[in-house]
């Protein structure tokens, strides 16, 4: 717990002196370890009151060890870490849920037989969609409405399961008590909690299908290096057939409000279609 305290207090220094150097050009979310949330929420105070960042992004997970040293994971949507959402909310900056690579026994289990499907085929989907509903399903949202969830890859897969996801949510989870925590429609945590970026999902047909779901104010242009290349990125979004207006707010107002960013390098810069 200590070592991960410890590296991100240290990244976090450190990329505040790099900012430093380019401050039109560059800008960071906090990191933080979350084997402590009350540390955590400290760190993310300090980050943001000191240093002028944006937001925080943590890994979809935690490893961590029991009391006899066995291996456990730890997911931020129980109580315990109410503290973190809580001064999440309190600051207004917005929390990125990134994909982390399987370990462990989550490796053992699902792709020790079947490597190939790590990172962006299958795992980081799968991982992020989980905690995601985790929050959701668990009243993180409910209990901290003003919270800005961003989940990348086009929102990892979850769109594309609305329809049922609602469904069995309204019909059966519901009513077996689980409206006490959860009392919006899936579709309307989207609307009013989460941010879906297009890192990775180069496709303007589910560019369209999402917006058509969300809008286009909750969709951020993002591009997913190393995994992808920004030439990559660029030269298709570039080329996306949405309307300009549309495609202002996904390629910079969106985050412009939602990051609370200053004026930037190229941050007027004319858009082409």
């Amino acid at each position: 717990m200590l070592t991960g305290i410890l590296q991100a207090t240290e990244s976090n220094d450190h990329i505040a002196k790099e900012i430093a150097k380019f401050p039109g050009e560059l800008g960071a979310f906090a990191a933080v370890s979350m084997h402590n949330p009350a540390q955590a929420a400290q760190e993310v105070r300090r980050c943001i009151t000191e240093y002028g960042f944006h937001g925080v992004m943590f890994n979809n997970w935690q490893q961590a060890y029991g009391p006899s040293g066995e291996e456990i994971v730890l997911f931020y949507d129980g109580p315990k870490y109410d503290i973190f959402w809580g001064t999440v909310q309190e600051l207004d900056v917005p929390v990125y849920i990134h994909p982390a690579k399987p370990e462990g026994i989550l490796y053992e289990l699902l792709f020790k037989d079947r490597p190939y499907l790590q990172g962006p085929p299958q795992s980081f989907g799968i991982d992020v969609s989980q905690h995601v509903m985790g929050l959701i399903s668990n009243g993180v949202f409910d209990r901290f409405p003003g919270v800005q969830l961003i989940i990348g890859h086009m929102g990892e897969r979850i769109p594309f399961d609305f329809d049922r996801i609602n469904r069995w949510f309204e019909k059966v989870e519901k009513p077996r008590g689980m409206d006490q925590k959860c009392k919006k429609t899936i579709q309307e945590y989207f609307r009013k909690n989460i941010w879906l970026t297009t890192s990775g999902q180069f496709s303007t047909i589910v560019l369209q299908y999402c917006m058509s779901l969300v809008g286009a104010d909750r969709i951020l242009y993002s591009v997913d290096y190393p995994y992808e290349l920004y030439a990559d990125a660029a030269d298709w979004f570039d080329n996306a057939e949405i309307n300009t207006t549309d495609k202002v707010k996904i390629g910079r107002e969106n985050a412009q409000k939602l990051l609370k960013l200053p004026q930037y390098k190229g941050f007027d810069a004319p858009f082409t279609q």
